[in-house]
């Protein structure tokens, strides 16, 4: 996981209050790749897989979760692709955020499938607030 990434996760359970009936855990298995960034856990379970990406400051830059860009590799590796589409698959709540210096955009489900424009990135953009309101809505 890289230093912007870890960085991004901290500055997002920073507005998650600290509550006995909700529990969250990084995950990070060298020996099972995969699985996603971090559990969390209240009435409902959700999993996320945490990017952070610089966004292209062109708008009709194409922004590819798998295919990545010619500045980067795939954003999503194989491995995670697989562990997030098998558990959404199994009914579970998964979700893929992808963050940036201004904020983030929530892929729910298997939806960073698609493509999205730097534009549309920037159109969906929350802030760390937002997507800490959003998993704790998912949660209970």
């Amino acid at each position: 996981m890289s230093q912007p990434e870890n960085t991004f996760i901290s500055s997002v359970h920073r507005h998650l209050p600290e509550m006995n009936d909700f529990y969250r855990m990084k995950n990070h298995n060298q020996y099972n790749g995969g699985i996603a960034d971090v559990w969390y856990s209240g009435k409902k379970d959700l999993w996320i897989e945490y990017k952070f990406i610089v966004v292209p400051k062109r708008n009709d830059t194409v922004i590819d979760l798998i295919a990545g860009t010619a500045k980067s590799k795939p954003a999503l590796s194989r491995l995670q692709q697989e562990w997030l589409s098998k558990r959404h698959a199994e009914g579970r709540q998964v979700a893929v955020v992808v963050g940036s210096k201004d904020g983030g955009v929530w892929f729910d489900g298997v939806s960073w499938k698609g493509t999205y424009t730097a534009d549309a990135f920037k159109s969906a953009l929350l802030t760390r607030a937002e997507l800490a309101k959003l998993i704790l809505t998912r949660c209970s």
